[in-house]
């Protein structure tokens, strides 16, 4: 059943790599619209129910939305790498400590910090995308909370 278990943490790691690497092989404009649509939809969704509830008695007008998606679209898009990469490390510490591997905090930082600047590199080659130090730098933040998360945890529930 532990062999199972290995085998399983590490193809949902590789699969969470392979899903980073899609993400980052979205063309600069198709990445953006994505992103700004889902914010427009749950603006509507907010505004919606805000409204319905009797939480507010008019709705978010067109310039104020429009205002709202565009300074949100960049801390969203941020944020989005910080989780990616929180949730690789998180994924990663799980397939090294089933795998019983020394130092597996620092490995998985590793590899993470790794895996951030070789998709920097990857986004150098897509249209409208470059590679950025700043990106690597918000990866790098994600992992290094993912690994806090996971060692609390593990000092919380008394586990390796």
């Amino acid at each position: 059943m532990t062999n199972i278990k290995k085998i399983i943490s590490y193809i949902l790691v590789i699969l969470w790599m392979i899903l980073i690497f899609i993400f980052s092989n979205i063309d600069s404009d198709n990445s953006n619209n994505t992103s700004m649509n889902t914010i427009d939809k749950i603006i509507d969704k907010v505004d919606e129910a805000t409204y319905d509830t009797g939480i507010r008695d008019h709705h978010v007008s067109n310039d104020k939305k429009l205002l709202l998606i565009n300074n949100l679209n960049m801390p969203i898009r941020k944020l989005a790498h910080f989780t990616e990469y929180l949730i690789l490390c998180l994924l990663l510490i799980n397939a090294l400590t089933l795998s019983n591997v020394k130092h597996k905090y620092l490995v998985s930082i590793i590899i993470c910090i790794l895996y951030a600047f070789t998709d920097e590199y990857h986004q150098t080659f897509i249209n409208g995308r470059n590679g950025q130090i700043f990106d690597v730098l918000i990866d790098s933040s994600g992992s290094l909370l993912g690994n806090c998360i996971y060692y609390l945890g593990n000092k919380l529930f008394n586990r390796n």
